[in-house]
């Protein structure tokens, strides 16, 4: 099909074809099938290259429904094909696209989700936190390279948190106090977590890190809760340890549940967002899940993806 002399309206749904373009009423009338997939696609470029990139991505799909959404530069794509195009269309095309998406649950193509738990480090913020706090111990390169390990998935993450913990005795907590009053927030977040409250829809965050970091952000932005690891202190600095228990990908995951219970939604309504391997664990409970600037392991699993784009898109996503 030629996507040059496409023409559309914003919320208008059409079936495309080899016959060309017409609206349509419904997706699963024009499709006439009942495994229908929806996925959301966005990316930074002008209208005319996204219509192009878009005939590239789809030219091996021989029919679809799409509908344009927002206004330029925030467009959003809703495309919905039969289930059995979508893997092939990922993995011949969309993977090559510089297109970000959203693969939606396969029970709800319309509703957003009412809780978006969020990973905290190199995903809400924009910075691994125990990796400033070894800078400021002068042992940053070798906390460094374990965090970037654990991240890919090579090594426990209990393990080397404690070994990485480890590295950190004798540092004052003053450290914490700088480093936590100057977090910095990725890109797209603030839009974000406003158009989430005025949505009604809940932000928290689930952290391998601290407390002090997760807290000051709940504090500071308002999101419903928060959870992390307690770095261990003595006469005001740091004794290598932490107390309690770990949170890793497994207590990720329980906290998801918690939060679903105490909201009374189902973890088909949540959302899980994260970039390492302790993250999988709470993505593959969550109804939505998105890789975000993640590792390679993340990336190949989860059901959405931003590399290119930045969190604030997913409020046109949602139609927020």
């Amino acid at each position: 099909m030629n996507w040059s002399s496409v023409k559309v309206e914003r919320k208008q749904l059409y079936l495309a074809s080899d016959g060309g373009v017409s609206s349509v009423s419904t997706a699963r009338a024009a499709l006439q099938t009942a495994e229908i997939v929806k996925i959301s696609l966005f990316v930074n470029k002008s209208f005319d290259e996204q219509v192009d990139e878009l005939g590239e991505l789809t030219r091996g799909v021989p029919h679809f429904c799409f509908m344009l959404r927002g206004d330029e530069p925030t467009l959003v794509w809703d495309l919905y094909l039969a289930r059995e195009h979508l893997e092939p269309m990922i993995q011949q095309e969309l993977i090559r696209s510089d297109f970000d998406y959203l693969i939606w649950p396969e029970n709800n193509l319309q509703m957003p989700p009412s809780l978006l738990l969020f990973d905290m480090d190199s995903t809400f913020i924009e910075i691994e936190v125990i990796d400033e706090l070894a800078r400021q111990h002068k042992v940053g390169e070798k906390v460094a390279a374990v965090t970037e390990a654990a991240m890919r998935g090579e090594l426990d993450f209990a393990e080397s948190l404690i070994s990485r913990v480890a590295c950190l005795s004798g540092l004052g907590v003053e450290a914490i106090e700088q480093i936590a009053s100057r977090l910095p927030v990725s890109k797209g977040v603030p839009e974000l977590v406003e158009k989430a409250h005025t949505n009604h829809s809940k932000i928290a965050i689930v952290s391998g890190g601290f407390k002090p970091f997760v807290e000051k952000l709940k504090h500071d932005m308002g999101l419903y809760r928060v959870h992390a690891n307690q770095l261990e202190v003595n006469n005001d600095q740091l004794t290598g340890r932490v107390s309690g228990d770990i949170v890793d990908a497994q207590a990720k995951a329980v906290f998801l549940e918690e939060l679903c219970q105490a909201l009374e939604i189902t973890l088909g309504q949540s959302m899980a967002i994260g970039d390492g391997a302790n993250d999988l664990k709470m993505m593959e409970k969550a109804g939505f899940n998105l890789a975000y600037r993640a590792k390679p392991k993340v990336q190949a699993t989860a059901n959405g993806r931003i590399n290119n784009t930045h969190l604030g898109w997913l409020a046109a996503v949602f139609d927020w």
